[in-house]
């Protein structure tokens, strides 16, 4: 039983240390941080103690950490004991439109956002190596999908910025989402206001890290830690996993001999100022970001963005600091997450049900797979050794729909048993199968996985009802989908079926897919991969979700290649530079589960992908460039446009007060108040907030305490009338109220506090939206004995 009780949780509470595993010390530690650089030390203490980091306690036992780090040998290359860098880091709000947008990861035109769990940020970190005159710029961002067009925008901003231009371009530059499902992106359909938001957001964290790089021309030291991560992940695709061989598993099993079906691996860089301060930290563990489910209106960064920011909460992170003095950076980045859940319950209570996270409901279960990230960061933090070696890049656009698997180290390393054997192994054009319709554990479609060639004809054609279903529901908005025209049932009644391949040729060669019955044409035909180098440390950048075991073949040939010039540390980071959906095993292809089924180019892709990356591994090595970096394109509009108009609301004015809060609460209980407000379109609040909590000081000033960047504030939109689907651009709303509700910490002082609420509103007639501000009746808390939120 996964839930355990509340009073439970509180008599475990103080044996907590002893239920987790240890931080691991990898290699000679010289030097490292203390845990004294955190600025809220005893918040950083109730984080490690707090009992939420027990629900699932067991359902894992330690094992061996993913790659073996003492494999890296001496090397005399240039730089190798180099442990001098230069580093900048800086974030910017990207939180776009809160209200009738829609999550492009879930891919539900039902689901309506009118609401604020968390704001999302993009999270940037500039490394230069003195010794070699190289830097790269890595940046974490809080949205869902990468893709080519947002990532052609921020090239062509950088490309006009003359403090940039000479310094970063496609080749140093990598973009890394964390798969939120909870955030609007660029639109349901790439419209509107989102594109223009989380470009300028990126492009500003950027401008800032560089900015701040230069500001700190000391030579600063990086720590790299890492060490296992129990009960916060699994596999939900068991079946596919089960696939690939039984030896290849064995490989990996734990302390109880069970498999380890995903990644338990957290890597941690800690970037340090000279003077022992600490500029930044970059994290890396797979799980997808998908606790708060596809029922919910929520805008959020989900279990990476509740990490990232309690981590900036302990460190007093500064979200408006002038980017000269910068400050405290904390990103929960994303790894190798194709078949990693963060809902560890949900094989006994499957979707939809609210405990599917171990929690009572999706934002409970949202905290505690968030506190497990966090916790285990804090564990880490000044454990690690110091990072030598240079800085390092390579990139390469791949010509994936025509890639033939001829180089012998990687046929070497391939495991598939002989029935799966092909005498050429080659991509083709890619296409999604039948069982994407059929979505993932964490939010399944409407059809079912496992839908094979193999199968009886009939059962493939049961399927067209759904599937056409699914086309006019969920795919007809989809980036990169079929034009409207051709989505009618009689060209997907056609498609599905394995014999109609030759049907198809007119949209490409999909000769290569085997097991796979075809659907939905999808993806480009050149993609980019990268390689960034920090001293020991190489991480490899592809836009797949890339599963388990097919990050374990990768990480194991880059190793092999990496090793003699001083890397002991591979990290997969998917989901970047672009989105073309998942990356599988061979073995795991031949199942048709959802992964395998949106695995676009064909069964051997896995291989291709990692032909391509050892040609990369190779080239770094040998230190030989294998492209020059692509001519950025040309900048598009990213004006903001105007949000709708509004109709005139019978509870009064913008800024009226409708449900004052009480007069009197005590710490640790939840507070509710409601406005009258504008529609959140038209002002989206970047870089401030719609709610602010303010206590009174002695002084009769009022200080701000919290933000709608928190998880436990939330900004509700409640128009009179709701729109029935995502419209991202509506032109006219009628009017609406915010519902806030605090749920307030338990360690909040005694004191005066209010709300105050601020916005815009665009009537029918005005030329332009006008500001308000709505602040609240004062009211007190009464402060308890807790030294913990």
């Amino acid at each position: 039983m996964i839930l355990i009780k509340p009073a439970l949780v509180m008599l475990c509470g103080l044996a907590l240390v002893a239920c987790n595993d240890s931080s691991s010390n990898n290699g000679n530690a010289a030097a490292p941080q203390t845990r004294s650089q955190l600025v809220n030390e005893e918040g950083a203490q109730c984080v490690v103690d707090d009992p939420r980091r027990l629900v699932g306690d067991g359902l894992d036992a330690p094992g061996k950490l993913e790659v073996d780090v003492s494999a890296a040998r001496g090397s005399a290359a240039l730089c190798s004991s180099n442990a001098e860098y230069l580093v900048g880091t800086g974030l910017h709000d990207i939180t776009a439109p809160i209200a009738d947008t829609a999550s492009l990861a879930w891919v539900n035109p039902q689901q309506v956002f009118s609401a604020l769990h968390s704001r999302v940020y993009a999270r940037a970190f500039a490394i230069a190596s003195p010794c070699n005159n190289k830097r790269v710029m890595f940046v974490s961002i809080d949205t869902g999908l990468m893709s080519a067009s947002l990532r052609d925008a921020v090239l062509a901003e950088i490309a006009a910025d003359e403090e940039l231009n000479t310094l970063y371009n496609a080749n140093n530059i990598m973009l890394s989402v964390t798969h939120t499902h909870s955030d609007p992106g660029t639109g349901l359909i790439g419209i509107g206001n989102g594109l223009a938001v989380i470009t300028n957001g990126i492009v500003q964290a950027i401008s800032k890290a560089q900015a701040n790089l230069l500001a700190n021309p000391e030579p600063a030291g990086i720590n790299l830690s890492s060490g296992e991560l129990l009960n916060a992940n699994i596999n939900r695709s068991k079946p596919a996993y089960a696939q690939n061989t039984q030896a290849e598993r064995n490989l990996f099993l734990n302390a109880r001999n069970e498999e380890t079906q995903v990644n338990k691996r957290m890597v941690q860089l800690e970037l340090n100022r000279e003077d022992g301060s600490a500029a930044g930290l970059i994290n890396w563990f797979g799980v997808h970001p998908t606790v708060i489910g596809p029922a919910q209106k929520y805008v959020s960064g989900d279990v990476k963005g509740y990490a990232s920011l309690g981590f900036e909460r302990l460190m007093g992170t500064d979200y408006r600091a002038d980017p000269a003095t910068g400050t405290f950076v904390g990103a929960f980045a994303q790894a190798d997450e194709g078949d990693a859940s963060p809902n560890i319950a949900i094989e006994e209570f499957p979707y939809p049900s609210p405990k599917r996270g171990g929690g009572e409901n999706d934002f409970d279960a949202n905290a505690i797979s968030g506190i497990k990230q966090l916790a285990r960061a804090i564990e880490l933090y000044g454990t690690g050794k110091v990072v030598n070696g240079p800085v390092d890049y390579q990139f390469l656009r791949i010509p994936i729909t025509n890639i033939t698997v001829d180089d012998p180290v990687v046929l070497a390393s391939l495991k598939h048993p002989a029935e799966l054997d092909e005498a050429v192994k080659k991509t083709c054009d890619g296409i999604l199968g039948t069982s994407f319709g059929a979505g993932a554990e964490d939010g399944p479609g409407p059809t079912q996985e496992g839908l094979k060639c193999s199968d009886d004809p009939a059962i493939l054609e049961a399927a067209l009802n759904d599937i056409e279903t699914l086309a006019g529901a969920r795919l007809e908005g989809f980036p990169g989908s079929w034009p409207e025209d051709l989505i009618p049932g009689h060209i997907l009644s056609a498609a599905v079926m394995c014999n109609a391949r030759d049907a198809l040729l007119f949209l490409g060669d999909f000769s290569c897919q085997a097991e796979k019955p075809v659907l939905l044409p999808r993806g480009g035909t050149e993609l980019p991969i990268q390689l960034f180098r920090v001293g020991n440390l190489a991480l490899l950048g592809l836009p797949w979700e890339v599963t388990t075991m097919s990050a374990r073949r990768i990480r194991g040939l880059l190793l092999e290649e990496l090793a003699p010039i001083g890397v002991d540390t591979v990290v997969i980071a998917g989901l970047v530079n672009d989105y073309v959906h998942y990356l599988t095993t061979r073995e795991e292809y031949s199942s048709q589960q959802y992964e395998g089924a949106s695995t676009l180019y064909g069964p051997w892709t896995q291989a291709a992908v990692a032909q391509e990356s050892l040609q990369l591994a190779r080239a770094m090595r040998s230190q030989t460039p294998v492209s020059e970096a692509p001519a950025p394109g040309d900048r598009i509009d990213l004006t903001l446009q105007a949000g709708p108009r509004e109709l005139p609301n019978p509870g009064g004015p913008a800024g009226t007060v409708v449900t004052q809060p009480p007069s009197s609460i005590t710490a640790g209980e939840v507070l509710d108040a409601e406005f009258v407000v504008g529609h959140p379109g038209n002002d989206l609040r970047i870089q401030e907030s719609y709610v602010y909590v303010e206590k009174q000081l002695p002084s009769g000033d009022w200080l701000v305490v919290e933000e709608d960047r928190t998880p436990e504030l939330l900004y509700e939109w409640k128009p009179i009338l709701q729109a029935p689907v995502a419209l991202e651009r509506p032109l006219l709303t009628s009017g609406g109220t915010a519902a806030v509700n605090w749920t307030i910490p338990a360690n909040t002082p005694t004191g005066t506090y209010r709300l105050r609420v601020e916005g815009k509103s665009l009537g029918l007639i005005a030329l332009e939206a006008q500001p308000y501000q709505a602040i609240s009746n004062t009211f007190t808390i009464i402060g308890t004995e807790s030294v913990c939120p």
